[in-house]
């Protein structure tokens, strides 16, 4: 069978229906990140095809002059598709001018004026490439990935083919309704409509493939996090400090290790029930994690204990912002029931200084400082805070010490 502009309308009509229906069966309704917007508008730009294949058989406010307006529609909700995929709210009017300017021209104009029409409707339809380019800058959630670069690789490809349009058109080396119905179709013509194609294929999948991208991301962040008080988990802490040391060994840098333990936690679990201890810990990474830069690490090492990574801080450093923080805990008194209670912790310090034969030994070692110096802070009576030494020596009060 020859290639004519009625097999050209199908193919388009098809893969646009049955790319929409795939993404609403994997959407499945859900449209956090616009897929099922998207779906919708791959509905109806294949409705939109289908009225065009219908040219001559139905009146003309239904096509072209309803095909065109249907297509801008489409336009319109892939845009609001990206912004619902970045959390945002759609922008309304940006979505709707180009739908009403398309619907006023198509309606206005003579239904023989088909030049026209490409002019005019190529003109809207690149207006809305602009913006849904724009709405495609990085931003939020929309990074530049290779799902990024194919979506707007497909959009940018099919902008200069709209204008190029318009300009045969405008020439009159364009045509495809003939008196008779369709008239044979050009290179023009067989290059819009491919990459239209292109547009609803390779665009759609990187629409899908950057919802997938964010999921994964999504997933790798919660591996990372202690899904009670927000803070690191323990794996994420511990690779962090492996990349923190890594960079102190070439810097030459000190980095500081801080060992935070809940005083008498299994007392408060016991006296106040286990949703007071939670609110405790809750309550404890939020004090720590607002008193500490933005370059520090808040983890929660296990159970009531937390550790605080400080890169750049020496041993006074550090001394200062345990203090800091074991202030800070004890002058936040939580409700428990009708009473208030109150929190202690005692805080293990340790910097590290001279680099071992691997950053695991390194790290061990400035743990192993922590933990001891912490273990010391709960024999001299808890509420303190402790500077570790060397691993073989013990460490000992500083003046920062509270008994």
């Amino acid at each position: 069978m020859g290639l004519d502009s009625q097999t050209l309308l199908f193919a388009l009509m098809v893969i646009s229906g049955l790319t929409g229906f795939s993404i609403a069966v994997v959407s499945a309704g859900e449209n956090k990140t616009g897929l099922w917007t998207w779906a919708r508008a791959l509905a109806i730009e294949a409705s939109a095809w289908g009225l065009v294949l219908l040219h001559g058989s139905v009146p003309y406010w239904a096509s072209p002059a309803g095909a065109n307006i249907l297509l801008a529609v489409a336009q319109a909700m892939k845009i609001a598709a990206v912004h619902a995929y970045k959390g945002r709210r759609w922008p309304r009017w940006r979505c709707a001018l180009p739908v009403v300017l398309m619907a006023a021209l198509m309606l206005g104009l003579p239904p023989g004026d088909f030049r026209g029409r490409v002019l005019y409707g190529g003109m809207i339809y690149g207006l809305q490439l602009l913006i849904l380019l724009d709405s495609l800058r990085p931003g939020g959630p929309l990074r530049r990935t290779r799902a990024w670069r194919l979506l707007f690789g497909a959009v940018l490809t099919l902008l200069p083919l709209m204008v190029l349009r318009g300009l045969a058109a405008a020439l009159r080396v364009y045509a495809f309704a003939a008196p008779g119905g369709f008239a044979p179709p050009n290179i023009v013509q067989v290059a819009a409509f491919m990459c239209m194609l292109s547009l609803d294929i390779v665009g759609s999948l990187g629409f899908v493939l950057l919802t997938k991208e964010r999921s994964d991301f999504e997933l790798r962040a919660l591996a990372m996090v202690d899904f009670l008080t927000r803070a690191l988990n323990r794996r994420a802490f511990v690779d962090r400090a492996e990349k923190a040391l890594a960079l102190c060994r070439r810097t030459g840098a000190p980095l500081a290790l801080l060992m935070i333990d809940v005083d008498h936690f299994k007392r408060i679990n016991d006296n106040y029930g286990h949703a007071a201890g939670d609110a405790v810990l809750v309550a404890l990474a939020a004090v720590i994690g607002g008193r500490i830069r933005k370059q520090d690490t808040l983890g929660r090492y296990g159970g009531e204990e937390f550790a605080v990574l400080l890169p750049g801080t020496g041993a006074a450093g550090a001394m200062v912002v345990a203090e800091t923080l074991r202030e800070a805990v004890a002058a936040m008194p939580l409700p428990a029931g009708e009473r208030r209670l109150a929190v202690t912790v005692s805080i293990g310090v340790a910097v590290w200084s001279a680099p071992c034969e691997s950053l695991e030994s390194d790290f061990s070692r400035l743990l192993e400082q922590a933990d001891s110096a912490l273990y010391q802070a709960k024999r001299a009576g808890r509420d303190c805070v402790l500077m570790g030494t060397q691993a073989d020596e013990s460490p000992a009060p500083t003046a920062a010490a509270v008994s």
